[in-house]
């Protein structure tokens, strides 16, 4: 198998539990209403502290029983606990490359007083923290902003584009933005959008929209099946707009072949016996999906292990190649570190044994020994535990000492390198000799190294495998599948029910 970097993980999504989930029961097709005309989604992700929105044009702002904030084309900030002190405010130039060695003295004088202010004024009791506030900022250089609403709690402010585009988080977005809050009373910022336009987002976010049409066609009658099994399941907001749901990133990933594959498959979804499916998928399968009863809690028919033969065309490709088959490699300090850092700790890892390995492959219970105690790690956990790609793998702890040559243009094989700790033994080198046989010019090719002693996980497939490989998806579109094949070859036993709408 090929070898990856081990920075390849660093940014790896937190795992759910996926050993407790319990898949639902969809309500029956009898009860079931068209695709809604709009959806609500969280676009913040896990909650923030500081909402910084604009507009690619004119926007207006509103609160919940629509009085008008603002309206034009400034930006506005919406913070929580905003600590402010009493009476008139001390206030910076702004920060700004060019300022003279005088006026960088300057600032730095009034950056003294304001702090010297803060703590008198919290010494005092002057120093108020304001839960709730709305700031509208005068320029780019403005990162306070004039207040126009404070709150003891946070409101519902209404962000319309009068024309153009609003801007949340560095992405453009269509429709409205609202800043509420989420089921645990935090912060969020949701983007109400028109369903089809949000499909075509998710279908652009979860597959690349140069795929085959066939696959996208597929790919947005999963996404659409998915949204409508997960509404009303928040208080503000329909669904989270990241893996926790579906991938969504506003304008950022639609295009003409998404919009197209969302409007010729509008109002379908994958139905089992008059219900709509839970319509899970995975990046890349490995080339076999799996049962859902060996991921999350429920056996349910329709997500039944069948081959994915065309995962492996993702090793052609430069940016997929590694959801094939990829390793990760720790010493064992470093697996005990970042199992602990993850909140299981056995001390330095001695051994692991794959317990319970499912017919196809993916390891549903590892044990693993260490210096302080014997833990096992279940289902799909495996993944946040061990920082994989997937649960179908395989281990191995080597003794260390062997040598590898790194080619000095592996800028990650040799990051890889120094993180393991691996001894270097040499330097290799390509000599240019004249037409005279001397020496030219010489020039460092490579470097040796001698490995630790390590656990190495080989692996294949990316995501947790339960229903369609959008990979698989494409392979079968590029082998002459049409969407409905793809589809019924991944969820056994459905069908495909226009329920209207979008």
């Amino acid at each position: 198998m090929k070898r990856r970097t081990l920075l390849g993980h660093l940014a790896t999504c937190v795992v759910i539990a996926a050993s407790t989930i319990s898949l639902s029961e969809p309500a029956r097709a009898a009860t079931l209403a068209a695709v809604p005309e709009t959806v609500r989604v969280n676009v913040s992700l896990y909650g923030t502290t500081y909402a910084l929105i604009g507009s690619t044009g004119a926007m207006t702002a509103t609160t919940e029983d629509g009085k008008v904030l603002y309206k034009g084309g400034q930006r506005m900030v919406a913070r929580t606990n905003v600590q402010r002190i009493e009476g008139e405010p001390v206030t910076l130039p702004p920060a700004r490359e060019g300022l003279t060695r005088g006026e960088r003295a300057s600032r730095l004088e009034l950056l003294r007083e304001a702090r010297r202010a803060a703590r008198e004024a919290e010494a005092s009791g002057k120093l108020v923290t304001i839960p709730f506030e709305v700031s509208l900022l005068a320029g780019s250089d403005d990162a306070l902003g004039t207040p126009v609403l404070s709150a003891t709690r946070i409101g519902v402010i209404r962000f319309a584009a009068d024309f153009g585009y609003l801007n949340w988080g560095g992405r453009l977005f269509r429709g409205t933005l609202e800043v509420t809050t989420d089921d645990s009373g935090d912060m969020i910022v949701v983007n109400q959008v028109e369903t089809g336009r949000y499909l075509a987002s998710v279908t652009g976010a979860e597959s690349p929209s140069s795929w085959n049409d066939q696959a996208l066609a597929a790919q947005a009658i999963a996404a659409r099946t998915y949204l409508v099994t997960h509404l009303n399941r928040h208080g503000n907001y329909d669904l989270e707009g990241d893996v926790r749901d579906q991938e969504y990133a506003g304008i950022g990933t639609e295009a003409d072949s998404t919009i197209r594959a969302v409007e010729r498959t509008a109002g379908i979804v994958a139905t089992y016996r008059g219900a709509p499916i839970e319509a899970l998928y995975s990046a890349n399968a490995g080339g076999v999906t799996e049962d859902s009863e060996n991921v999350y809690a429920n056996a349910l028919p329709y997500l039944r292990s069948v081959p994915s033969p065309g995962d492996e065309l993702a090793k052609d490709s430069g940016f997929g190649k590694t959801s094939w088959e990829w390793n990760r490699e720790f010493t064992a300090p470093q697996l005990g570190d970042y199992m602990r850092s993850r909140g299981l700790n056995v001390g330095v890892p001695q051994r692991i044994e794959l317990v319970r390995v499912t017919a196809a492959g993916r390891v549903t219970l590892a044990r693993v020994f260490g210096t302080t105690g014997t833990r096992d790690v279940g289902k799909d956990v495996t993944r946040y535990y061990f920082g994989l790609k997937s649960s179908l793998f395989t281990v191995e702890l080597t003794e260390g000492g062997e040598a590898e040559w790194v080619s000095w243009r592996d800028t990650a094989r040799l990051v890889d390198m120094g993180i393991l700790g691996s001894e270097l033994v040499g330097t290799t080198y390509e000599r240019t000799l004249n037409e005279d046989r001397e020496l030219t010019s010489i020039r460092i090719t490579g470097f040796v190294y001698k490995l630790p002693s390590r656990f190495i996980f080989w692996g294949r497939g990316f995501g947790h495998g339960v229903g369609m490989s959008q990979r698989g998806a494409q392979g079968m579109a590029l082998n002459g599948a049409n969407y409905e094949q793809i589809l019924k070859h991944y969820y056994q036993g459905i069908a495909l029910t226009n329920i209207g709408g979008a």
